[in-house]
């Protein structure tokens, strides 16, 4: 009796977790999401324009020179920071679904960083009348910067063209798989919601201390860098935690050798875009460019090792 209560239990909590998944992380919740997001970031960079606007005309009593005000270009500032945060959710959405296109999407948001941040330096730029790119180097390192990883990008997904395809034509289709997959599955799904939650958390947290020590919408604006930074910073780390986890999970799978490698490979790409918020100016552009392009090669070669033949057991 107490065998078929259990049973029960487990059914219950199963078809609990698989109505959180749908509600949170379902391709409809993903559609209305992104038109919120439209609406938001087109909002928030209005918003910021006119308050540069005002600044700048002196309506505000702020100084002219004040970080995140001074320039129209600061204004882009605040709807890329919004998109990353809905790039952030579509990470968290493609988790479950494929291991290549969750990867992609971290190698999209470092880039989106990287883009955010030479805005940045075009408007310490503007602001000079001296253009001179020696005097600002960091403006040149973000260039060749994002020309490499845009292209690395290219070359992942490229790579993975046949997964994407399947995934993109499955979208929402019930397809029949080994019990083992179904239960990798399961685990990642409840790895997702939980990566969620504390996606959720971190942010709440932020918008807490912002409230409780810079109340105001200028000291919001002057902090959003640093602020976003560090989020992101202790983000990885959780996303660091949860590629160890699906490693683990994969093992219960298969102990097919190059899938291994391609999942520890992927573990180690994140830890050096991890690490790449923890060190400034060049050193953290060379760390970013490491991590894609250690990410890219590992899925050639593991794409490459699947053509040949090796010795079996």
């Amino acid at each position: 009796m107490q065998l078929l209560f259990r049973s029960i239990n487990v059914v219950i909590l199963k078809k609990l977790i698989l109505n959180i998944f749908d509600k949170l992380l379902s391709g409809t919740s993903k559609r209305r999401l992104e038109k919120f997001i439209f609406v938001f970031a087109v909002t928030g960079f209005l918003i910021h324009l006119l308050i540069i606007a005002l600044v700048q005309l002196g309506y505000l009593g702020v100084a002219k020179d004040t970080i995140g005000l001074q320039s129209p270009i600061d204004a882009l500032y605040t709807p890329f920071s919004i998109i990353l945060f809905y790039e952030v959710y579509c990470l968290i959405y493609y988790f479950p679904k494929s291991m290549t296109i969750y990867i992609g999407k971290q190698f999209e948001i470092i880039t989106l960083i990287t883009i955010r941040d030479m805005f940045d330096e075009i408007s310490n730029l503007s602001l000079s009348s001296d253009l001179q790119m020696n005097r600002n180097p960091l403006f040149i390192y973000s260039m060749v910067t994002i020309l490499i990883l845009f292209f690395l990008i290219f070359v992942f997904y490229k790579q993975n063209q046949k997964a994407i395809r399947i995934n993109n034509n499955t979208e929402g289709m019930l397809i029949r798989l080994p019990k083992k997959k179904l239960k990798y599955l399961f685990a990642k799904q409840v790895l997702a919601i939980i990566v969620g939650i504390v996606f959720i958390i971190l942010v709440s947290i932020n918008i807490y201390d912002w409230a409780m020590n810079n109340n105001s919408i200028i000291n919001f604006l002057q902090n959003t860098k640093p602020v976003t930074k560090g989020f992101f910073s202790s983000f990885f780390t959780l996303l660091i935690l949860s590629d160890v986890m699906v490693l683990l999970f994969s093992f219960a799978v298969t102990d097919n050798f190059p899938k291994v490698m391609r999942n520890s490979g992927f573990v180690l790409s994140t830890t050096l875009i991890k690490l790449s918020f923890n060190v400034t100016g060049l050193t953290s552009h060379i760390l970013v460019v490491m991590a894609v392009l250690f990410g890219t090669l590992i899925l050639v070669l593991y794409k490459r090792y699947k053509t040949i033949e090796v010795p079996t057991d």
